[in-house]
């Protein structure tokens, strides 16, 4: 048997063992550990192993050869993802990025692919995932994002030299609607604001009137808060965005460092923040720690709930620091830069809201001078 485990240092290891014939008629044995521990892996460089024997009596060749060149090609596709995971991801991607990947990887394309070489994942291996995948009725953002993914992965194996080219063929991607903006009005905002804790309230009013994303609000510090007092409130200042905070990890904000000035609603919720440490974080639990990855989004469905506001997500919040924005008269160029959006597209989205607005405001007003007329 090739492949078995075995035990070193009380943990299990996958062990490959063959005994094998060379040219000159006397018998060899490769004994060793399996590089990437999983069978899937394993099996793959057992097979490279006994491919090499084969074709040349021995399981090593010398690198400057051509034998070497058929070693290297072998790669497997979850070999190659071990490597693409040790590098790229981690010099490359961003924390949330790298977490998106890993559940693609982990939970689709590993599975799938792992035990096939790299060179035998084409076009029609990619089409055939991806009619699964529509046929399991899954979004077409989630297909999209498999592709992605499975292009990363191909693209670096071409860069290290494991593939000759990315296959042609591969699935296009899928064209993905906008999705329908959650604009909360002022009356809710206040009752949510209102029914959260005061830890909760902070957090909140941090993405309600700066804008801030849930990442930045866990990453914002007190030296990233300037406030301009005039006698004993208030009067202004502003909170520079520099950190965001995912999965434990700190990272710069999706689209750089910026600017948002201080409303005076937010002035009144940062007013105890100066007199903290410089690097404590602004928002923090009521037990003083750092808020969790999935803290704040759990936080704001209880309050959301408990107001009897049942479909809004935590982003509302953002999207009526934007849309307050636009309807104070904040140039569309000056709000893309408050909000951080890398495109400008972006924030014309909340100006077509707003029109949205204004458009049902007339036709109210039409309705209501029909009735004076009767």
């Amino acid at each position: 048997m090739a492949l078995r485990k075995v035990m070193r240092r009380e943990k299990p290891r996958v062990f490959i063992d063959i005994r094998f014939r060379k040219k000159d008629g006397t018998r060899g044995r490769l004994r060793k550990d399996a590089q990437v521990q999983t069978l899937v892996a394993a099996r793959a460089e057992e097979k490279r192993y006994q491919l090499a024997i084969a074709q040349h009596g021995e399981p090593y060749v010398a690198s400057g050869d051509a034998a070497a060149q058929v070693l290297r090609s072998g790669k497997s596709f979850a070999e190659v993802v071990d490597e693409f995971k040790a590098t790229f991801m981690i010099t490359e991607l961003k924390v949330t990025s790298r977490k998106g990947y890993e559940g693609v990887l982990d939970a689709t394309l590993v599975p799938r692919f792992g035990g096939r070489g790299v060179d035998e994942v084409d076009g029609v291996a990619a089409g055939e995932l991806d009619l699964e995948l529509s046929k399991r009725e899954l979004s077409q953002s989630t297909r999209n994002n498999t592709q992605i993914v499975l292009r990363s992965v191909l693209k670096f194996a071409k860069a290290r030299g494991y593939i000759a080219r990315v296959p042609e063929g591969l699935p296009r991607l899928k064209p993905i609607g906008q999705c329908i903006l959650e604009i909360p009005t002022d009356e809710e905002v206040e009752r949510i604001l209102a029914a959260a804790s005061a830890w909760q309230r902070l957090a909140f009013g941090l993405m309600a009137y700066a804008g801030l994303r849930p990442n930045e609000v866990r990453g914002l510090r007190r030296r990233d808060v300037r406030l301009r007092w005039e006698g004993e409130a208030v009067a202004g200042g502003f909170v520079s965005v520099r950190e965001g905070r995912s999965f434990g990890e700190t990272h710069t904000p999706k689209t750089g460092q910026r600017e948002v000035p201080v409303t005076p609603e937010l002035g009144r919720l940062l007013a105890p923040v100066e007199a903290g440490a410089r690097e404590e974080l602004v928002a923090v639990t009521a037990r003083g720690k750092p808020w969790g990855q999935s803290g704040l989004v759990q936080a704001f469905e209880r309050v959301r709930d408990r107001v009897g506001l049942e479909g809004w997500s935590v982003y509302c919040l953002r999207h009526y620091a934007i849309t307050s924005w636009l309807r104070a008269g904040v140039p569309v160029h000056v709000v893309q830069r408050m909000a951080g959006h890398k495109n400008l597209a972006t924030t014309q989205r909340y100006v077509h809201h707003l029109k949205e607005d204004l458009e049902e405001a007339g036709r109210r007003m039409a309705r209501g001078r029909k009735k004076e007329e009767w």
